[in-house]
């Protein structure tokens, strides 16, 4: 197959970063498929540009097509600007390919991608396939960004059923993605579930001078690490929270445990003042780091965090993070009001979303428990990744759905 992939944030395999394209395009080339992903060229996870000056790069196999779309620091006018350069840049580029593609497939969060994949693959009379990794607009109402009933907010609405409509399938990347259509009354669009997935990278690398100083002034403590992105949607204040929690009732446990944030995103400046004001000094940060030493780093922790804003885990999470997490064998606290792979696998402690009584108790529990149970843990997580959610796996999966829609 000749797979044509649009995504305007998509990273190649290793990148610091969303990799979920540059890893799944790389297991279906070495299977002999052609994949070409289309993407920009500014990384929004480190704010600087994701390539040199070729507009095309070959990365494991996957033809990258970067493109200009601008830059942005937040979640302002300038992203929007940026998500409207690259539709029109991706659909200009999507028509002139050559020879043209046997599927494609457009992935969110933003809708406006899916526009170009619909008009991109009318052009070549090829199926069209929309990936939901995050549902817009219902979680941006949910977050405060959009006003619901809004013309915003019934206009996003309005542009996500025309793009379900016109899917030849659905791929959604949360468990319970399919809820969606139900509750759009548009349970007959075919769809399925193809989750993320994780792979040690083969080029392993030691964590860096600069975090390996931290962790070096940390020794000693129970550590919890969170790696990723620092946005709205990751809420990650609610560790201040829980920490002030901790520090007010729970002193002992608040005496042992330490927090290290890796990542960026556009709320870390925030996330830096108010761990500042609080006088924790033990939560400390750190940009973002190699994807071929996020191995290392996670197993210098003791325990992982994944935690969203109470609005983005209504469907279930899938994010990339927990899989490196479960992989890296060390138990995670997750928040989550349903049930995720972490319960699957019995690997942490699942906590109510948005509640920092909740994450302050998960950490005490976790604290408390001996070396030996939290290794337990982290065992069975990564059983569950090797046996379940490998890149091999999960490439597997989305190989099969889509020969299901491209015509012999």
């Amino acid at each position: 197959m000749r797979i044509l992939l649009l995504n305007q944030y998509a990273l190649p395999r290793g990148a610091p970063g969303i990799t979920r394209h540059g890893d799944l395009g790389a297991e279906l080339a070495a299977r002999g498929h052609e994949v070409t992903v289309v993407a920009s060229r500014f990384n929004y996870l480190t704010r600087h540009a994701s390539t040199g000056e070729p507009r095309n790069e070959i990365h494991s196999g996957v033809r990258f097509a970067w493109l200009e779309t601008g830059t942005y620091a937040r979640n302002d006018r300038n992203r929007v600007r940026s998500m409207v350069r690259y539709v029109l840049a991706a659909t200009s580029m999507g028509i002139r390919t050559s020879p043209p593609p046997d599927v494609v497939i457009a992935s969110s969060p933003h809708l406006f991608t899916g526009i170009a994949g619909i008009l991109v693959a009318a052009r070549h009379r090829v199926p069209f396939v929309l990936e939901v990794r995050d549902f817009w607009p219902s979680v941006l109402v949910d977050l405060g960004a959009v006003r619901s009933g809004s013309f915003t907010h019934r206009s996003l609405e309005r542009l996500e059923r025309w793009l379900y409509r016109r899917s030849r399938l659905v791929v959604f990347v949360p468990p319970f993605g399919r809820e969606r259509l139900i509750e759009l009354g548009l349970d007959r669009v075919p769809s399925v579930h193809i989750p993320n997935s994780a792979e040690r990278p083969s080029n392993l690398q030691a964590v860096p001078d600069s975090l390996a100083q931290i962790l070096t002034e940390l020794r000693g403590r129970c550590m919890l690490m969170y790696m990723g992105a620092h946005g709205v949607a990751n809420a990650l204040g609610i560790v201040v929270d829980a920490f002030d929690r901790l520090r007010a009732e729970v002193a002992d446990v608040y005496e042992e445990v330490a927090v290290v944030f890796v990542g960026d995103g556009s709320e870390k400046l925030a996330l830096e003042r108010r761990i500042h004001d609080s006088g924790h000094e033990r939560i400390r940060t750190h940009p973002p780091i190699e994807k071929s030493a996020v191995p290392s780093a996670l197993e210098a922790a003791d325990m992982l965090l994944v935690n969203v804003a109470a609005a983005a885990a209504h469907y279930g999470l899938s994010p990339n993070k927990l899989f490196d997490y479960l992989l890296a064998a060390r138990p995670v606290l997750i928040s989550s009001s349903v049930a995720t792979i972490v319960d699957e696998a019995g690997a942490g402690i699942r906590y109510e979303p948005g509640d920092p009584d909740a994450l302050a108790r998960s950490i005490a529990a976790m604290v408390r428990c001996t070396p030996a149970k939290r290794l337990e843990m982290g065992q069975r997580g990564r059983s569950l990744v090797a046996s379940k959610y490998s890149v091999e796996s999960v490439a597997t999966r989305l190989e099969q759905a889509l020969s299901s829609v491209v015509r012999p």
